[in-house]
């Protein structure tokens, strides 16, 4: 065989390759931006049905607690790095209640229950290996964001039954509920 018409079989056979590789990874990338939108459109009913809420409980340990009012409702001069603007808001301290056991019982708003879901989704968004997100912090922001969403997906925004939404977080809690 003619080594140059061997290498021009070999550089053929790379771009035919190359072009297969760069449609993969087009097919990819449309993908994942479909379940991006998807996942948006589904975050900004969530944030519609929130808003519905008149009010709504939380009941998890006081560090919990402490994480998402720092996160959510910082205290002036206080920022915790994230992407996206959110109005400040003060949330009252009258809307926590002090159990003896470690725990807190919190009554959000509609509005402040939008505000946890905005803020504790931005900080998942930016992902668990950017720079400006530490570990821990990712991990609080997605537990607290996944539980708050499975609660307000089970919101019926038509039906008016009277009872606050309660939302339990930590295991050994939601185990017990279950007995």
């Amino acid at each position: 065989m003619n080594p140059v018409k061997g290498l021009v079989e070999w550089w053929k056979q790379g771009r035919e390759i190359s072009a297969e590789l760069r449609e993969e990874r087009r097919k990819e990338e449309a993908e994942l931006l479909r379940k991006k939108q998807e996942f948006e459109d589904l975050h900004r009913g969530r944030l519609n049905k929130a808003a519905g809420v008149s009010s709504m409980q939380i009941v998890c340990h006081e560090d919990t607690w402490k994480f998402v009012d720092l996160a959510v409702f910082p205290p002036v001069g206080y920022k915790i790095p994230f992407y996206g603007l959110v109005e400040m808001q003060h949330f009252p301290a009258n809307r926590v209640e002090r159990g003896k056991d470690g725990t807190v019982t919190v009554t959000l708003s509609g509005r402040h229950l939008v505000a946890v879901l905005t803020i504790t989704r931005a900080i998942v968004a930016v992902g668990r290996n950017h720079f400006s997100t530490d570990i821990q912090r990712y991990a609080m922001a997605d537990r607290v964001y996944v539980l708050l969403s499975e609660l307000v997906d089970g919101i019926d925004p038509d039906s008016s039954s009277g009872g606050i939404p309660q939302l339990v977080i930590d295991a050994g809690l939601e185990k017990n509920a279950e007995d």
